[in-house]
């Protein structure tokens, strides 16, 4: 029998099963995606960072976070993410500019590749913490709404809006300089796209992840009177 309960930011810390393992999985994945991101992938006609083939799974692993644990431990997670994106950043940086043994000719290749990877990291922390809160925040708002019903609804609707806006500050952040300005529209368009039908074939597997979740943890949280500030972690 699936327990339905409120949750609060102040809640104690449960035991949980799978809630350590599941974050991991986020934090790995969004890590994976950021530091391959930058090589462009050839799919037939289709030309995509490789980055896009992990990304859009972040966003559906914290819907289904935020569904069963509440949004105090999704914002956990979220934090983790970043916190793990700047350190690997700050330390790409470091490792580029520290000196390397003379016989070793790859620095140049090194300092290229990582130079230019740490910074989509940094750029992308901003972008991801918009978008994953916002994402977080619908699911968590709609399933009160709706009592915890049609939860690929919601879900589609937080990973949309939560991706559009992620999108649209990414793209300019990250290549404005570099491309005409409708080159950048039409890229962020074709981008979110990829995303948005991306989100949507994979949503069966979330769904079937979040009953599987909710029956092994005996847990089905309801944000009802949660704190739903972004900057409180505690």
């Amino acid at each position: 029998m699936v327990l339905s309960q409120p949750s609060t930011a102040s809640s104690s810390p449960k035991n949980y099963k799978y809630y350590s393992q599941l974050g991991m999985i986020f934090v790995g994945l969004l890590l994976t995606a950021n530091i391959i991101g930058e090589k462009p992938l050839l799919l037939g006609p289709i030309i995509l960072p490789a980055g896009l083939l992990l990304f859009p799974i972040t966003y559906l692993l914290g819907d289904s976070l935020t569904e069963v644990y509440g949004f105090s431990e999704s914002r956990r997670v979220i934090w983790m993410g970043m916190l793990c994106n700047l350190f690997m950043a700050f330390m790409c940086r470091l490792a580029i500019h520290l000196p390397a043994v003379e016989t070793w000719d790859h620095s140049e290749a090194y300092a290229r590749v990582l130079g230019s990877s740490s910074r989509l990291m940094a750029i992308s922390v901003l972008t991801y913490f918009i978008g994953e809160f916002i994402n977080a925040y619908i699911v968590a708002k709609l399933k009160i709404r709706l009592q915890g019903r049609l939860f690929w609804v919601r879900a589609l609707c937080g990973s949309w809006i939560g991706e559009g806006i992620e999108t649209g500050l990414f793209i300019p952040l990250a290549f404005y300089g570099t491309l005409p300005n409708h080159q950048l529209f039409k890229l962020a368009a074709f981008y979110y796209l990829f995303k948005v039908l991306y989100v949507l074939c994979a949503m069966p597997f979330a769904n079937k992840l979040v009953k599987i979740l909710k029956e092994k943890e005996k847990l089905d949280l309801y944000d009802k009177g949660t704190n739903f500030n972004p900057f409180i972690i505690s």
